[in-house]
């Protein structure tokens, strides 16, 4: 019989940090076709898969950081997880990426515009998407940046939990609180998105939350829950087959089967891939802008679409890198001047060791423009 998760889960040689890495690459592949110029493809779906496996995960993994902190702590490391990679990205965009996408165009640029980009979209909305004329000639000249939208719902989601986490109630009966959650949220999405027509960010956020409860269901079952490989498989065959049947379908019921493949995998797959490095947040962030060069450059035109996405994904990996050294690294390390107590009543969790764990709690990842 298959070991627990939640013992598969808290050894360091787990694959998390290399999934997420894939899911990270799922979303510029699928933003390949928009950003090349290719048109409309169902390979965006993708996308949505990437998108929709970084919340799970993160629900996963997040719900354990609550339980260990007090919630001070909780959203002090959330916070300076998501941020400073995220205004780098803003200032890397405006000041480096813009001003090289207004020669290419050749309808210059405005430091103003720039400036204007880093600071109204600083608080995870991004209610400025173009920077001036930058973007003029891309086949996609509509916004910068398509996948930052998502941080906003995933920092939601992480106030929320911790909220929700900070009820003694909800800690003591977590399995039947993230249950109920993970089956009303898809039956409301349905019913907004169905019957009321509601706007695209209740039932963006309807969708995600939905993929993070479950994440929080499987937590809350870690000591119980045992992955096999044919579940596994299946589990693939049940996503890939809502995948194709329509985008709405696998909104509305893929997250169970999509969170027990994650998890079996992470658990069970050894490998050495982003082992020590986590990539895939700087992979994520800084996918659409490099593509929306590439694009402005005309590379659509010559490549066909897969190669497109490779030589997208040649470019970031180096921008990731360098974020995860420069900026997401050494912000992880900063600490509150005083470090709160850990709150008595504290469920207790499997911990995985420390540093493990501040590299695992990863955003998402992760986002597909829909």
């Amino acid at each position: 019989m298959s070991s627990p998760v939640s013992s598969l889960l808290t050894s360091r040689d787990n694959s998390l940090n290399a999934l997420r890495l894939g899911l990270a690459a799922a979303v510029i592949l699928a933003h390949s076709w928009p950003l090349g110029g290719y048109g409309a493809s169902a390979m965006e779906r993708f996308g949505t898969i990437g998108v929709n496996g970084f919340f799970a995960l993160s629900g996963f993994l997040i719900a354990g950081s609550r339980l260990r902190n007090g919630f001070g702590t909780y959203i002090w490391r959330r916070a300076k997880r998501i941020f400073p990679g995220f205004w780098a990205c803003l200032a890397v965009t405006g000041f480096v990426l813009a001003p090289l996408g207004g020669v290419i165009g050749g309808h210059g640029w405005n430091p103003a515009d720039s400036l204007a980009y880093v600071l109204d979209n600083a608080a995870l909305v991004m209610t400025t998407p173009a920077i001036g004329g930058t973007l003029a000639g891309a086949p996609n000249p509509g916004m910068w940046n398509g996948s930052l939208w998502t941080l906003m719902y995933e920092f939601a989601a992480y106030l929320l939990c911790g909220a929700a986490l900070g009820i003694v109630w909800v800690r003591r009966h977590l399995v039947a609180s993230a249950a109920v959650a993970a089956v009303a949220l898809p039956l409301l999405s349905w019913w907004v998105g169905e019957l009321s027509g509601a706007a695209h960010m209740i039932t963006s956020a309807l969708r995600l939350f939905t993929f993070f409860a479950v994440g929080v269901l499987a937590y809350g079952l870690r000591d119980r829950l045992r992955t096999t490989t044919p579940l596994a498989a299946l589990s693939v065959v049940a996503v890939a087959g809502l995948t194709i049947a329509s985008e709405t379908a696998l909104n509305l019921l893929g997250a169970v089967p999509l969170t027990y493949a994650l998890l079996h995998v992470g658990g069970t797959w050894r490998t050495s891939i982003a082992a020590r490095e986590d990539h895939s947040y700087g992979l994520y962030v800084y996918g659409w802008p490099v593509q929306q060069v590439l694009g402005m450059l005309g590379l659509g035109a010559i490549v066909p679409a897969p190669v497109f996405a490779l030589v997208s994904f040649a470019c970031v990996l180096p921008l990731a890198v360098l974020s995860w050294r420069l900026v997401e690294r050494p912000a992880m390390r900063v600490s509150l001047p005083s470090r709160p107590t850990r709150p008595t009543g504290d469920l207790h969790v499997a911990d995985q060791p420390r540093r493990h764990v501040e590299r695992a709690e990863v955003r998402l990842p992760l986002s597909a423009p829909r």
